[in-house]
Order: structure tokens, then C-alpha cells, then sequence
């Protein structure tokens, strides 16, 4: 039990991570389902603030990347267990059914069967395309792990030089179907990002070790070369891509950085433990319409003094994100109940 603690302490720099990147996919929805479906960014705000929002997205987008590499930095080293893919299912299910239930119960929706099956199932329907791509990774976990075993170092980074040759240069440049990259959203891409990790993990940088502050101010700088790119031509589409490979220097940079952090905080790691929660809440499929389109704050913050607007948006992330927090940590203390009820009647290896 002491070293099951330790542990927790020990690895609160990527609790803390999470955290960060969840935030970050808050203030990336906030844009791509709120304020880019209601103006039109470039003649909305002034150059300031235009060019500040597009920095603070390029900031933000490295999200996704960055949840995969801290799952395939620890994944890698795990034992697989069918229990934990039964549980991230029922997990995901769970919220999702209460969430949609809830609506139903205050009005904001009509009941239907085909939705509330779909809930049911929302690992396997796509309701959270993160977490359908996600379980197929998991599942497949074991077996890149042996996979990767049996590799040596020089093999491995020649595997990586393929998978980034792939999917962040050919898929990034000439993107098709085929491949199975999709622009990052890809079990393709999932699968490279894992394998990146895992080298991270067994032999902790690529090419050369930087100082974690250098680390940090290329995220900051390669953030601002990408902005700027978007400001000055217009690449929106193809540079917030997640497999653009300035988004991938981007997450390892950042990835870097927090490993080297030394932190020790249970309060972080019980923050953490709920975040997971504020994706399948706002991103559930009856709250989106009704977080983006009926309670306003869209309109709020494009109605904002224009010098103060990227305050407002920022604001309205933290709001969000508590506010998601408090829900989830609701939901998932019932649902922890309902897991171990279930455990003491199923027993999974």
C-alpha cells in the first residue's frame, strides 16, 4: 500500500498533465463548437485578438497528443488487464446514460431508444470518438508491447521514423482515408503516438536530452510559429490538424517538460482522478447544443468589449471545466459504488 502511494506522488507531474490538457480540450471546443459557428473569426476580432486566439488554440491543440503519450508512457510498462477495459467501457456508459437521462428528466431533450442504446454502447457507437479510438489502443496494448519487446533501440527508432514519415509528413501534406490517419483522429495515429512514448519511456528523449526549460519554451515558441503561420496564410485546417508535425513537436516538447517535473501532491492526483469525467460530460451528445447554443455564453462572450473578449472566453473555460469537474466528481462517486458492487459479483482478470 506505501508504494502504491508513492507511486501516485511520485507521478503527480503527469496527474497534473492531464489536468492541463483536459482544460486545454475546453478551450479547443469552446472554439470549434461555439465562437467559429457563430462568427467568422478573421473579420470578427481585431488582428490582436485574432492573432492572440489563434495562439492560444495552437496552444491547446497539442491536448489529444498529449493524453495519448502519458497513457502509452505507462501502459507500456502495465500488465494488461481485461477488468480494465470492462471498466472503461462501463465507465463511459455510465456517464453517458446518466447524462443523457438527466436531460430527458429536466425537459432539454425528448426520450428516444435508438439515443439511449447508443449511450448504452457509446464505446462502440462513437459518441466520444476519443474514447472509441482510445479502447481500440488499449485493447491492442499487449500486443505492441511485445511488439516493441522485441525490438532493440536502433529498430525502434527506425520505427518511429517510419510512423512520422506516415503520418505527420505524407498523411500531414497528401491526407487520405486509406491509411487510417485522419488527420489524427486515427487509431493509425494513436498507435504511432504509443509506440513514441514507449521509446520516451525506455530510453527518455529522441536525438538529444534538452534542459526542461528548453523544453518548455520551444512548446511556447513552436505555439507561436504556428499561430503565426495560420494568422499570416490562412492554414488553419492543415496546422491545427493533430498530426501536423509542428503539433507533435509541440506535445513532446510539453510531454518533456512535465516528466522532468518533480511533484508531490495528492491533491493533484485527486483532481485528476475526475477529469476524465468533464470530456464525457460536455462533450455528451445532448449537453453540446445545450453548453453552445441555449445557455448563451456563446453570445456573451462575441458580445464582449472586443479588448476584453479573449478574457471572456478563457473565463467561460474555467467555468466549464469547474463546473464539469463537480459533476463528474458527483457521477463517478456513484459510479465507483456501482464498479465495486459489480466486482464483488464478476471477477475479471
Amino acid at each position: 500500500m506505501q508504494s502504491s502511494v508513492k507511486r501516485k506522488i511520485r507521478d503527480s507531474n503527469f496527474e497534473l498533465l492531464r489536468i492541463i490538457s483536459m482544460f486545454m480540450i475546453v478551450i479547443l471546443h469552446i472554439g470549434t463548437h461555439g465562437i467559429s459557428k457563430y462568427v467568422d473569426v478573421p473579420s470578427f476580432l481585431s488582428s490582436f485578438n485574432e492573432g492572440l486566439y489563434y495562439f492560444i488554440r495552437s496552444l491547446a491543440i497539442i491536448a489529444v497528443s498529449l493524453y495519448v503519450l502519458v497513457s502509452g508512457y505507462f501502459l507500456t510498462n502495465s500488465i494488461f488487464k481485461l477488468k480494465k477495459l470492462v471498466h472503461l467501457f462501463l465507465e463511459v456508459s455510465f456517464f453517458s446514460t446518466i447524462i443523457y437521462l438527466v436531460n430527458v428528466l429536466v425537459g432539454n431533450t425528448v426520450f428516444d431508444i435508438a439515443i439511449f442504446v447508443k449511450s448504452l454502447f457509446s464505446v462502440f457507437t462513437g459518441e466520444y470518438w476519443f474514447v472509441t479510438v482510445y479502447f481500440a489502443m488499449y485493447a491492442l496494448s499487449p500486443f505492441i508491447n511485445k511488439l516493441i519487446g522485441g525490438i532493440d533501440k536502433k529498430e525502434h527508432a527506425r520505427l518511429i521514423l517510419i510512423g512520422f514519415l506516415i503520418c505527420n509528413v505524407w498523411q500531414f501534406i497528401y491526407p487520405n482515408t486509406l491509411v487510417g490517419v485522419s488527420d489524427g483522429y486515427g487509431l493509425v495515429y494513436f498507435l504511432f503516438l504509443y509506440i513514441l512514448a514507449a521509446y520516451i519511456r525506455m530510453y527518455d528523449f529522441l536525438i538529444k536530452d534538452l534542459h526542461r526549460n528548453i523544453y518548455l519554451l520551444m512548446f511556447f515558441f513552436v505555439a507561436l510559429i504556428n499561430s503565426l503561420l495560420i494568422y499570416r496564410f490562412g492554414l488553419m485546417d492543415q496546422l491545427y490538424s493533430y498530426n501536423s508535425p509542428l503539433v507533435l513537436i509541440m506535445a513532446y516538447s510539453l510531454f518533456q517538460y512535465f516528466k522532468k517535473l518533480k511533484i508531490q501532491s495528492p491533491n493533484i492526483n485527486f483532481a485528476s482522478k475526475y477529469v476524465f469525467g468533464i470530456y464525457l460530460i460536455h462533450e455528451q451528445s445532448t449537453v453540446r447544443p445545450l453548453l453552445w447554443r441555449k445557455l448563451g455564453i456563446i453570445e456573451d462572450i462575441i458580445a464582449t468589449n472586443d479588448q476584453l473578449i479573449i478574457f471572456k472566453m478563457i473565463g467561460y473555460c474555467l467555468i466549464i471545466f469547474a463546473s464539469c469537474w463537480g459533476i463528474s466528481f458527483i457521477i463517478g462517486t456513484i459510479y465507483h459504488a456501482f464498479y465495486q458492487k459489480v466486482s464483488t459479483y464478476v471477477s475479471l482478470k
